[in-house]
């Protein structure tokens, strides 16, 4: 059994014998627990989570991205944030005698026939959510990494926390998927929403 772990379970029984005679548990006692969680997550089950997954993926030949989202409730969730991309599949186009590859982004027409595209597709995603409104999409209850797409908070995780911008006062939108989840996303908010968009992915030169 993991050591930190041995801790956690003792901190969980006396938590239980607390709750079965009906007394209090502090907040102190709470969050000592969080944070002995907190620990355990980054110094033994991260490295354990890797010891056996490099195995298993350690000869693929592209990168991709995963994301672990763990409940009481639910148990644990693995989804694909960032596919592995097929090689030899990203297309070339000639300009001033260089070769440049072409990416997807995302391209929206609005219902008064103006069209709106940005080279990141990130971009193009806050634009459709700031209008449709930021609220609306928040009660839509897309989740990405673990928390709602439109939060009131920042993720812990400095890596994922620069990916969320500001849509609307005190509301922050995470941009952190790949393209089509967030063509996935967009349409699924046209739809609900009634917003009569054309969205569609097209592909530009990534000239740099």
């Amino acid at each position: 059994m993991i050591k930190d772990m041995k801790e956690l379970d003792k901190a969980y029984e006396a938590v239980e014998m607390l709750e079965s005679l009906g007394l209090p548990v502090s907040k102190e006692t709470l969050n000592g627990i969080a944070q002995m969680e907190k620990d355990n997550l980054y110094n033994e089950i991260i490295p354990l989570i890797k010891q056996e997954l490099e195995p298993l993926v350690g000869k693929m030949r592209n990168g991709f991205q995963l994301s672990l989202t763990y409940s009481k409730e639910k148990g644990i969730d693995i989804c694909v944030v960032e596919p592995p991309k097929q090689m030899g599949t990203e297309k070339l186009v000639k300009v001033d005698d260089n070769y440049h590859k072409k990416k997807s982004v995302i391209r929206v027409t609005y219902p008064d026939k103006r069209v709106s595209f940005h080279k990141k597709s990130s971009d193009t995603f806050v634009e459709v959510i700031k209008y449709a409104g930021a609220k609306e999409v928040e009660q839509m209850g897309f989740e990405v990494l673990g928390k709602n797409l439109v939060s009131t908070s920042f993720y812990e995780n400095e890596k994922y926390k620069k990916y969320q911008r500001e849509v609307s006062p005190g509301l922050y939108v995470c941009t952190y998927c790949h393209t089509e989840k967030k063509l996935k996303i967009l349409n699924e908010i046209n739809r609900v929403l009634k917003l009569n968009l054309v969205i569609e992915e097209v592909m530009i030169e990534d000239i740099g």
